[in-house]
């Protein structure tokens, strides 16, 4: 048997059919009894089914018919390439595998069911294996589920079998006043460089020797989800890859803004840099964050901060959908990370960095070839506060101004005590009467010009 994608089985179907004499279905993973029995097939059951298989040939590029489901031009012959088929042989296998027999559910569509219900249910990794101990011989007169099942005890093992199918995320250890991360040069370290402040949690000595010591946890941890390998992604599936060059081939142009293609922001990042826009599939990217509470009480100081990307390359109907949004940092709390987001940031923008210079080796799936993959954040999206966070540029004081930057005309109303800014007249006419007035602005005349825009020099200057 060779794997091969959706599209070729279909026109194989269509242009050859079924073998006139393969009465009994016995190939595909049915078993010897599958005509003899008496229930139908159930519809869920076979969706459920060909979905994992569908994912899991997106995941591993099932393009073309190498037998082990991956695409030969994909990789040369290295030990990733077999670490890769291995993979992928397992997770066929477990997901042709019944939990126990005549069980409706495999391994893997029972495991994914599972874990799916424990992350938008919240549970705890010790809940979740508590569960998991009680279906499997927590009952007084047997065990709940048929001795010999398959299904995983605790939750690592849970953990293991979905790592190979989802995007994992890696820690970085971070100086709890954020000073620093703990990663490059300095991941050996054991103390911030910048207060001195410990790397660790302090934990009570035990007046008796300890045969082995706790395991030592760090103070603050930063989540970090690569961005490169879910870029790819979106491109290695078959439902998405057409939709990321949506704004390209199929966007009515008709100078009417649906989209953010239609907006003059980006067809002036095309003219400023030709070669980045000469590719449709090169990602246009919008970083977003903001602060919340997790804990759902207004009186809690806690604080956690996501930062997310929102690939504008998809069509205006998906663009904003919480699905295609893509997680990239979460900076743990309790507190604010204030103006030190930078910080936290780093490396997310080394590999904006490397995306933007160099590129990452990424598969079409709907043009079955490889190509250089770029992307470039092209806007932000935060409240007034999160924006002076990620610009470094103070929203309030005396140059509070986002635009006019060191020339914010403010005066300090001393009994209002607060500022207030004078400088509105600068986008008047030249020749508008208000120019010259006067007695009714604070006895000044108003002759500047208005400004170049602040965020546009700096952008272009980056």
């Amino acid at each position: 048997m060779k794997y091969q994608s959706r599209q070729t089985v279909l026109d194989h179907l269509i242009c050859s059919g079924f073998r006139l004499e393969y009465l009994n279905w016995v190939y595909h993973g049915e078993g010897t009894t599958v005509a003899s029995r008496s229930t139908p097939h159930n519809d869920d059951e076979e969706i459920l089914r060909h979905e994992l298989h569908e994912m899991l040939d997106d995941i591993f590029e099932t393009e073309g018919g190498s037998g082990v489901g991956i695409h030969e031009n994909a990789w040369n012959n290295s030990q990733e390439t077999n670490n890769r088929r291995s993979k992928f042989d397992d997770l066929v296998k477990e997901a042709e595998e019944n939990v126990y027999p005549n069980c409706k559910y495999s391994k893997l569509s029972c495991v994914v069911h599972l874990y799916q219900i424990k992350c938008l249910g919240g549970w705890s990794n010790t809940s979740f294996s508590m569960l998991l101990d009680f279906l499997k011989d927590l009952l007084p007169k047997g065990n709940l589920l048929p001795k010999g099942n398959l299904l995983p005890k605790t939750t690592p093992q849970v953990k293991k079998l979905m790592a190979d199918i989802g995007l994992g995320y890696e820690k970085k250890h971070a100086c709890t006043n954020g000073c620093m991360l703990f990663w490059n040069d300095k991941e050996k370290d054991e103390v911030c460089s910048f207060c001195g402040s410990s790397r660790w949690k302090l934990h009570e000595a035990n007046p008796e020797h300890e045969v082995n010591p706790p395991k030592r946890k760090a103070l603050k941890i930063l989540r970090w989800f690569p961005l490169k390998p879910r870029l790819q992604r979106l491109f290695t599936s078959s439902k998405t890859s057409n939709l990321m060059k949506w704004h390209h081939l199929e966007r009515v142009k008709d100078g009417k803004l649906r989209h953010p293609a239609d907006a003059s922001a980006w067809k002036d990042f095309d003219e400023k840099f030709p070669e980045f826009a000469t590719d449709p599939r090169n990602v246009r990217l919008a970083l977003a964050t903001d602060g919340f509470n997790p804990f759902r009480k207004m009186n809690s100081v806690n604080s956690i901060w996501p930062v997310f990307l929102i690939p504008y390359n998809l069509p205006p109907w998906l663009v904003m959908k919480q699905p295609n949004f893509i997680l990239s940092l979460i900076i743990q709390g309790p507190k604010s990370t204030g103006n030190k987001i930078d910080v936290y940031m780093q490396p997310l923008i080394k590999e904006l960095k490397e995306l933007w210079e160099d590129g990452v080796n990424t598969f079409d799936a709907s043009t079955k070839q490889h190509f250089m993959l770029k992307a470039s954040i092209i806007s932000t999206i935060s409240d007034f506060p999160g924006y002076a966070n990620l610009s470094g540029w103070s929203t309030k004081g005396e140059l509070a101004c986002l635009v006019c930057g060191f020339g914010t005309e403010s005066k300090w109303l001393t009994h209002g005590r607060k500022f207030c800014y004078m400088c509105h007249r600068r986008w008047l006419p030249s020749d508008h009467s208000w120019r010259s007035d006067i007695r009714s602005f604070v006895g000044r005349h108003g002759f500047r010009v208005a400004p170049f825009l602040l965020l546009e020099r700096r952008f272009y200057n980056k």
